[in-house]
């Protein structure tokens, strides 16, 4: 098992503290995609907080985070407070007072290294790293965390090709499949399934999981994270709007929209640690 920092209590115990923070961080701006980080949250949690993902001040060895799904980079952003990468002074004015921080990453945040949000790059910028990594002599992994929605581009289709080719184990990939998008379900738009077998003909070792069974989860990313020639797919099945009474599992959850403070109350009361 990878946990090397905290046992796996004290990282489900310490992500409800800190989604809890980060959403009324969100009811004071205002604005967000809160059924999409929902849905990636407890991944992104176990990254940061298990040393499967490593990330400290000023180091050049640092692994690589790409949120490909650009409208949920704001989950990123507690983990980088803690780090003190991002200022607290950013964090507190978020959403009040002059701050850097945005709904959709960039790269002018600290510890964002890729402006994303335009769906379907992820993999092929992540590749790029990798890439350039190789050549410099650095010894460190490339996350990248993508929608099922981005299955829809062709431009993911051909990164995986050129990473296949490329054989780039170091290069993480961890698909989020919460069966909504904005439009609805991929089931009535247009099939996805089966998403590992399409995936593995790619020549791409996968694995599937429960994403928000942290035991599945921390196996999946040990999946990711074991020796392979080549690199590795981890597929989790996610809910929408995970926890939240009137979100989950519902495509209108994508956008913040118009909630009312009632809606923001209820959300919290659902969230709380």
């Amino acid at each position: 098992m990878i946990i090397n920092q905290m046992g796996i209590n004290e990282i489900v115990k310490e992500g409800r503290q800190i989604r809890y923070d980060l959403f009324k961080k969100l009811c004071q701006v205002q604005e967000g995609h809160p059924g999409s980080i929902l849905s990636i949250f407890d991944i992104t949690n176990a990254l940061y907080l298990s040393g499967a993902f490593f990330l400290e001040k000023d180091d050049p060895n640092n692994d690589t985070l790409i949120m490909s799904k650009g409208h949920a980079a704001a989950v990123q952003y507690p983990y980088l407070v803690r780090k003190e990468i991002i200022h607290r002074n950013d964090w507190e004015n978020w959403g009040k007072g002059e701050s850097l921080l945005r709904v959709f990453g960039n790269t002018q945040i600290p510890g964002i290294d890729v402006t994303s949000g335009s769906l379907g790059h992820g993999i092929g910028i992540g590749t790029g790293i990798a890439i350039a990594n190789r050549l410099n002599g650095v010894k460190a992994r490339v996350y990248v965390v993508i929608s099922e929605g981005e299955l829809y581009e062709g431009s993911t289709w051909e990164a995986l090709l050129f990473l296949a080719h490329q054989r780039l184990p170091e290069v993480k990939i961890i698909v989020d499949v919460n069966r909504n998008m904005i439009l609805g379900r991929p089931d009535d738009l247009l099939n996805l399934e089966s998403i590992e077998d399409k995936i593995s003909a790619f020549n791409f070792e996968c694995e599937r999981i429960a994403g928000h069974d942290y035991d599945a989860i921390l196996g999946g990313l040990d999946f990711l994270l074991n020796a392979s020639e080549a690199s590795r797919v981890l597929i989790a099945d996610t809910k929408k709007g995970k926890d939240v009474s009137f979100m989950e599992d519902r495509a209108e959850s994508h956008y913040w929209g118009q909630l009312s403070n009632e809606q923001m109350k209820r959300m919290l009361e659902d969230l709380a640690p």
